[in-house]
C-alpha cells in the first residue's frame, strides 16, 4: 500500500495537492470499476469543500465517496456489529455520541477481515485537514492505513484544539510512507498579509513585519494587504472602524471573523454595521453594511426557533398557523412538510414542541450535510467555523474575551489571518494589548 503526505502551512495547496496525487493514483488504476474513492474529513463543511473539488475534477466522475469520519465509523460499526465483543460496546457507551462509533470502528478496523472489506469498494482513501484527528479518529486512519492506499493532508499549526498534542500524529504520518513538504504560498501574493501570518506562527512580535504610520497619536502597522490597528473597546468605536475599513474597499465583500462570537461589545457593534450610516467631513457616506452570521448547525436551528413559541403540544392546524409566518425558511417548510406526511398517511393530528424542534434541527443539519446553506453579502462567524474556507477579503476582530494558551491564541490569529485571499485587517478591542500574544511573545507583555 502507498501511503502520502502532503504537509503545508495555510495557502501553500495542500487539498490541491492532494487532489492531484489522488488523481494520478486513479489514472494508474488503483480503482477498478466496481471500486470508488472514500474522502474523509472531521467536519461536515470541510467534507462539503472537498466533495466540491473532487466533483470537479473529471478523473473523479461518480467514483468517490465523501464522508466526515464519524459517518463512516457508524457505518463500519453497524454493518459489522455481529464482530463487536461485550466489552467494547461497554466502552463506547461511555463515550458521547460521536466518539462511540468512532472507538467501535477503530477496534474494527484492526481486524484484517474487515479492513479487506473495506478495502473492497475503497482501496484508495484521501484524508483532509488530519491535523485535527482524536485518538479514536487517528485509529481508524492507521487501520484504514494496513489495506487501502492513503493520500493526506495536515499542518499541524492549524489544529484549533487547545491542549491537544499534535507531535505523535503528525511523526506517524511522517513515517507512514513519503512526505511531500509545500512551501510556496498559492492563496495570496500579498507579501504584507504573508508576513504578517509567517510571523504569528513563528512566535514573533507580528508589528516587526510590517510597516508603523502614526497619525494623530493614532498608529496603524501595515503591509501590502495587511492592516492592524487597535481601537478603544466601545460600541459605536468599533461600529465605525468595521464600516470604515469596508468603505475603503468599496463594494468588496468582507467575511468578519472573531475567537469569540458571545462578546457583547463585539455583537452590539456588528449590530450597529447593520443599519447605521456614517458622514465623513467632507460629505461622503458609508455603510450601513448587513450581513449575517454563519452559525453552526444547532445554532441556526435554534435561532430560527427562538423567533416562535411553541406550545407543549398542539394540533397540526394550530402548529401550521404558528410555523407558517417563517415557512419561507427552508427548515421550517420541511418541518411543515414532515409534520403534514405524518398526519396523512398515519392519521396524527397532534404534535409536541420536542417533535417539531427536532424536525427543524434535523432539517438544518441535512441542508448542512448536502451543502445547501449558501449565503451572500458580507457575513460573520468564528475563526473556528472559517476553518478551511477563504474569502477575498477578512476582518478579524480581537476582543479581550479571547481565551486559550499562549499557543492557541497565535494559532487561532494564524487561521483567521490566512483565511484571506486579498486583504485582511486585525482590529484588536481594547488598548495597550499588542505586548502580549498573540502579537508578541509572551516575554514581552
Amino acid at each position: 500500500m502507498t501511503f502520502d503526505f502532503f504537509e503545508g502551512a495555510a495557502g501553500t495547496g495542500k487539498t490541491h495537492n492532494l487532489i492531484g496525487c489522488a488523481g494520478e493514483l486513479v489514472q494508474g488504476s488503483v480503482l477498478g470499476d466496481e471500486h470508488k474513492l472514500l474522502a474523509l474529513t472531521f467536519m461536515n463543511g470541510a467534507r462539503r469543500r472537498l466533495e466540491a473539488r473532487l466533483g470537479a475534477n473529471p478523473a473523479f466522475c461518480r467514483r468517490f465517496d465523501c464522508q466526515t469520519f464519524d459517518v463512516f465509523a457508524r457505518t463500519v460499526a453497524a454493518r459489522r456489529k455481529s464482530l463487536l465483543v461485550p466489552a467494547l460496546e461497554l466502552h463506547a457507551a461511555t463515550l458521547n455520541a460521536f466518539d462511540g462509533p468512532c472507538f467501535l470502528a477503530a477496534s474494527l478496523l484492526e481486524t484484517p477481515a474487515v479492513r479487506e472489506w473495506v478495502a473492497r469498494s475503497f482501496p484508495l482513501v484521501v484524508v483532509d485537514e488530519a491535523q485535527d484527528l482524536d485518538d479514536h479518529r487517528f485509529r481508524i486512519l492507521q487501520g484504514l492505513s494496513r489495506s487501502c492506499h492513503i493520500v493526506a493532508a495536515a499542518d499541524p499549526f492549524q489544529c484549533l484544539t487547545d491542549g491537544r498534542e499534535t507531535a505523535p500524529l503528525i511523526s506517524w504520518l511522517e513515517g507512514a510512507g513519503q512526505t511531500h513538504r509545500l512551501t510556496q504560498p498559492m492563496r495570496t501574493n500579498q507579501q504584507g498579509l504573508l508576513a504578517a501570518a509567517r510571523a504569528v506562527r513563528e512566535g514573533r512580535d507580528i508589528r516587526t513585519a510590517l510597516t508603523e504610520r502614526t497619525f494623530k497619536n493614532r498608529s496603524t502597522w501595515n503591509g501590502p494587504g495587511f492592516r492592524l490597528f487597535e481601537v478603544p473597546a466601545t460600541r459605536p468605536l468599533v461600529a465605525w472602524s468595521i464600516g470604515n475599513e469596508i468603505a475603503q474597499h468599496n463594494r468588496d465583500l468582507f467575511a468578519i471573523l472573531t475567537p469569540d462570537s458571545t462578546n457583547t461589545i463585539l455583537r452590539d457593534a456588528l449590530n450597529i454595521v447593520q443599519t447605521k450610516q456614517w458622514t465623513r467631513k467632507n460629505g461622503a457616506a458609508f455603510g450601513p453594511y448587513p450581513h449575517r452570521w454563519d452559525l453552526q448547525d444547532e445554532a441556526e436551528a435554534d435561532a430560527l426557533l427562538a423567533q416562535i413559541t411553541l406550545p407543549g403540544t398542539a394540533s397540526y392546524a394550530d402548529m401550521r398557523v404558528i410555523l407558517d409566518p417563517l415557512a419561507a425558511q427552508v427548515p421550517i417548510s420541511q418541518a411543515l412538510n414532515r409534520m403534514d406526511r405524518l398526519r396523512r398517511v398515519r392519521g396524527q393530528n397532534i404534535f409536541s414542541a420536542t417533535l417539531v424542534t427536532e424536525f427543524v434541527h434535523e432539517a438544518v443539519r441535512n441542508q448542512s450535510r448536502l451543502g445547501f446553506r449558501h449565503h451572500r453579502g458580507h457575513i460573520a462567524m468564528t475563526i473556528q467555523r472559517a476553518k478551511n474556507r477563504e474569502f477575498p477579503n477578512v476582518i478579524v476582530l480581537w476582543p479581550h474575551s479571547a481565551m486559550g494558551s499562549p499557543d492557541h491564541l497565535r494559532r487561532l490569529l494564524y487561521n483567521g489571518i490566512t483565511r484571506a485571499q486579498s486583504h485582511c485587517t486585525v482590529i484588536v478591542l481594547g488598548q495597550a494589548r499588542l505586548n502580549a500574544p498573540p502579537f508578541a511573545p509572551a516575554s514581552i507583555s
